[in-house]
């Protein structure tokens, strides 16, 4: 069978006969990747709900805004007591905000929403909010939200860390946000995502400069909406960008997943190592307990989901797809399932997965709270452009699916 699917990429492979499907010794040809899509394809109305679409270039601004300040966006990613409940989530904070989130989890473990927003993440969630999509019922303006200035964090467990996160310098205070918390005595950073992403528009565009600001504004909005989801060829300028082994630059697939149902995720991943991955390279719950996931369908066992077919050259790019099963649950449950990929019994990388399973039809709501604008509109608006970010649903169920591209 051969399909043409939009959104992620546009690009063309070859799946397992539907008689394979759900067997993982059976795997797919690969195909050639035409056309990568933009921070605006996703911003259209048939589009999903999760800014993890958005990842790769959220974390090349992160990283930037790290090399122009080393205290600006430190990474939580590995810090213990942190639990991610959905792959949207940029683990970054600004350096004093995240020394006291330690402190807490070192304490108390933390069910993490949200931390970390750039500019690209906050276009698609404002513009959601302009649609009436996402169940977001207000939304700050692009360079306005706490959680670009990388002192905010969103909390599942909030009921019950309240005290804790008081004590550790966290206030609660946002009205009608009871899942948000504000590191009040960090400095506020608003600006400094916009600033990194103009340098990097700069960097990979030198025949059509802006200006290196800080300030969104209707230039600065005309190249995010141009600019590729997964991030540019040339990423941030200081070492920062090589200190992962694998880089998440994509994930396709909701943030939540009805209690008891099926959901499909495509993880675009690439191997910004000095070394290529074998094609026995497996993809497995980092924890190596059976997952809560597990979809007995399509993956390997409870604890691997399958194999890369194929070597994955160091600085390319791969497309895994899975589909997953939900446990069913009476309360809304946050999973953080990490993923690793393992090169003859080594991690050659790892891959954040969290989502929540939620009791009830919530509409795939984004798990990036809303909160109120307290700033006045920013000149320029936000107006969406065009493609399909809801491709998903169109595919039958695949066993595992890699597709291979190089980065440009």
């Amino acid at each position: 069978m051969m399909l043409r699917t939009p959104g992620l990429t546009a690009s063309l492979f070859l799946v397992a006969a539907a008689g394979a499907v759900g067997c993982a010794t059976d795997q797919p040809t690969l195909g050639e990747t035409r056309a990568a899509s933009t921070v605006a394809t996703f911003g259209n109305t048939s589009g999903g709900c999760s800014t993890s679409v958005v990842l790769g270039l959220s974390t090349q601004i992160a990283q930037e805004a790290a090399c122009l300040d080393p205290d600006s966006f430190v990474s939580f990613e590995n810090d213990p007591g942190m639990d991610i409940t959905s792959s949207a989530v940029l683990p970054y904070l600004v350096a004093g905000a995240r020394a006291d989130l330690d402190k807490v989890a070192a304490q108390e473990s933390l069910q993490i929403n949200s931390a970390l927003r750039t500019i690209a993440q906050q276009y698609l969630l404002y513009n959601w909010y302009l649609e009436g999509r996402c169940g977001i019922t207000a939304a700050a303006h692009v360079g306005n939200s706490n959680h670009e200035g990388g002192r905010a964090v969103d909390l599942a467990n909030y009921s019950s860390r309240l005290s804790i996160m008081a004590n550790h310098g966290w206030a609660h205070d946002v009205p009608g946000d009871v899942v948000h918390f504000d590191h009040t005595s960090s400095p506020d950073d608003r600006g400094q995502d916009v600033l990194a992403f103009q340098k990097l528009w700069n960097l990979n565009n030198p025949s059509d400069p802006i200006g290196e600001d800080g300030d969104y504004g209707p230039q600065t909005e005309k190249r995010l909406k141009a600019s590729p989801a997964t991030g540019f060829a040339k990423g941030a300028t200081c070492a920062t960008s090589q200190s992962a082994k694998a880089v998440t630059v994509s994930v396709d697939g909701p943030d939540h997943i009805d209690s008891g149902a099926t959901a499909h995720y495509a993880f675009t991943v690439q191997n910004a190592s000095q070394t290529d991955w074998s094609d026995t390279t497996s993809i497995a719950v980092r924890s190596d307990q059976p997952s809560q996931l597990y979809d007995a369908g399509s993956w390997a066992s409870a604890t691997t989901i399958g194999t890369v077919p194929g070597t994955v050259a160091a600085g390319d790019m791969v497309t895994i797809e899975f589909d997953v099963q939900a446990p069913t649950v009476t309360a809304d449950l946050p999973i953080a399932e990490p993923l690793v990929l393992m090169d003859g019994g080594a991690v050659v990388g790892t891959i954040n997965f969290g989502v929540t399973v939620t009791a009830h039809d919530d509409d795939g709501a984004s798990s990036d709270d809303s909160e109120p604008d307290p700033a006045p509109p920013v000149t320029g608006g936000c107006n969406t452009g065009g493609g399909s970010a809801g491709w998903l649903a169109m595919l039958a169920p695949l066993a595992l699916v890699i597709r291979r591209r190089r980065r440009a």
